[in-house]
C-alpha cells in the first residue's frame, strides 16, 4: 500500500505512477484518517510506502501523526519519498523518527509554496516534470527489488534548516488568520470542496477559513479558478500551479530514446464520454485486516448500473459469510490465494487469477488463507443498497 498527501498534486503523480509501476495502490492520506478505526499493521514480508511533499525542510505533521499509528514489522519493506521544490533538508532524519524505512527517495518538481516563492517558470516546470518522468520507473525497481537505497537531496545547511527554521514555520506560517478573499470571487466551492481537511466553509457565498491550523498545502490558492485567495499580501502578483497530466504532458522516454507525450484521455474518445476518477476522489473504507477501496460507486444513483471495489485482505483476516441479495457477483482474484466460505461449511480455494460468479441469493464469505496479503476485485450489478455496502469484517483467530 502506498500512503500520500498531496495539496496540488505533484505528490499524488508520484504516489500513482510508484503505484502503476509497482502494481501497488495508492490511498489518500486524510481520507484513510476519516476512515480509519484501528492503527495499521503492517506484517513480515509485506510493502508499505509513503508519499508526501517537504513543508519548510521537513514532512508536514500531520503525515508524521499519520504515520504514528502505522506499526511496521522489522522484516517488512517500508520507503518513504519526498516531492520538493529543490531540496528536502533533513525531512527524510525526521520521518524516520516515526516510520523505519529502507529506502529513501527525493524528487524535484514545481514549486507551489507561493506565500515566500514564486511559481517556477514554465519551462522549469516541464523540465522537473519530465526528469521526475525518467526517474519514476527506475525509483519503482528499486521499490520492487527491496534495495535499500537512500537517493536523497538534502541541500546546503540541512541540519539548520529542518531543526532551526522548520519549527518556526510551523509557529508563525500554518495558521488561517492570513487568509483573505477579494471581490472577484464567484462563490463556485472549487476551495472548499478541494480542502484535504474541511478548513473552509461557504459563508454566505464565501469562503471562511476556521481558526484551527490547517496543512498549508496550498490547495485552495492554487486551484481558485479567479486567483481570488490571497494569503497576506505577497500571492497576488504571484503564479498559481497545479499538476496537471493534460496540461504539462510529461514526457517519456522510450527504449529507443524516442519522445513520446502522454495523453491525458485516450486517441479518438471525446472527453464528454469519459469519467476519470483518480485515486485521491476514490473512497476508502478501512476494518481490523481489510481495505476496501471503492473504485465506482454512487450512493443512492439512479444512474449508476454497477460497483465496482478494491478489497485488500491481510493474512488470516475473515470477511464473513454474507448475501448480496438478487445482484449478480463477480470476484476476479488479483494477488494471494484465499478460501471461498460457502452456506453449507464448504470451501473452494480462490488464488490469483481465478473468477467467480454468483447470481440469485447466494451466500459467501473469505478468508484470506495464505502468508501475502490477497487482492480482489468485485464487480456487482445491479449495484448493492448502499446500507449492505459496509459488511462486518473480523480477523479469524
Amino acid at each position: 500500500m502506498i500512503y500520500y498527501f498531496s495539496g496540488t498534486g505533484n505528490s499524488q503523480y508520484v504516489a500513482e505512477r510508484l503505484a502503476e509501476y509497482t502494481k501497488d495502490t495508492a490511498v489518500f492520506i486524510p481520507q484513510v484518517l476519516e476512515q480509519m478505526q484501528s492503527d495499521i499493521i503492517v506484517e513480515e514480508g509485506e510493502t508499505i510506502g509513503v508519499v508526501f511533499p517537504v513543508y519548510a525542510w521537513a514532512p508536514p505533521g500531520f503525515v508524521m501523526d499519520f504515520l504514528s499509528h502505522v506499526h511496521v514489522n522489522k522484516k517488512a519493506f517500508a520507503y518513504g519519498v519526498c516531492t520538493c521544490g529543490d531540496e528536502a533538508g533533513k525531512a527524510m532524519d525526521e520521518l524516520h523518527r516515526v516510520f523505519a524505512f529502507k529506502s529513501a527517495y527525493s524528487i524535484t518538481m514545481p514549486n507551489n509554496y507561493i506565500p515566500m516563492f514564486d511559481t517556477d517558470e514554465p519551462e522549469l516546470e516541464r523540465e522537473k516534470i519530465n526528469v521526475a518522468a525518467q526517474r519514476l520507473p527506475k525509483i519503482a525497481a528499486g521499490i520492487a527489488a527491496h534495495r535499500e537505497i537512500f537517493d536523497v537531496h538534502e541541500g546546503p545547511e540541512a541540519s539548520f534548516k529542518t531543526i532551526i527554521i522548520n519549527p518556526l514555520f510551523s509557529l508563525f506560517a500554518m495558521r488561517t488568520s492570513k487568509f483573505s478573499v477579494d471581490l472577484t470571487c464567484i462563490g463556485c466551492g472549487e476551495c472548499v470542496k478541494n480542502c484535504p481537511f474541511h478548513v473552509i466553509k461557504f459563508i454566505n457565498n464565501k469562503p471562511v477559513w476556521e481558526e484551527q491550523i490547517c496543512s498549508m498545502c496550498m490547495s485552495c490558492i492554487m486551484r481558485c479558478p479567479k486567483h481570488a485567495i490571497q494569503y497576506g499580501s505577497g500571492t497576488k502578483k504571484r503564479g498559481r500551479y497545479v499538476f496537471s497530466v493534460s496540461q504539462k504532458k510529461p514526457q517519456v522516454v522510450l527504449p529507443d530514446g524516442e519522445l513520446k507525450n502522454v495523453q491525458s484521455t485516450p486517441a479518438g474518445v471525446s472527453d464528454s464520454s469519459i469519467e476519470f476518477i483518480r485515486s485521491a476522489e476514490i473512497r476508502t473504507v478501512m476494518n481490523p485486516g481489510v481495505v476496501i477501496r471503492k473504485l465506482f460507486y454512487r450512493d443512492g444513483s439512479e444512474n449508476n448500473c454497477v460497483t465496482v471495489t478494491e478489497t485488500h485482505v491481510k493474512p488470516s483476516a475473515l470477511q464473513p459469510r454474507r448475501t448480496h441479495e438478487s445482484s449478480a457477483l463477480i470476484l476476479y482474484a488479483l494477488k494471494g490465494r484465499a478460501k471461498l466460505l460457502f452456506a453449507d461449511d464448504s470451501e473452494q480455494l480462490f488464488t490469483a487469477g481465478d473468477v467467480v460468479h454468483f447470481t440469485g441469493d447466494a451466500v459467501y464469505g473469505l478468508v484470506n488463507a495464505g502468508d501475502d496479503e490477497f487482492i480482489y476485485i468485485s464487480v456487482t450489478c445491479p449495484p448493492v443498497k448502499p446500507e449492505n455496502t459496509n459488511h462486518p469484517v473480523s480477523l479469524e483467530k
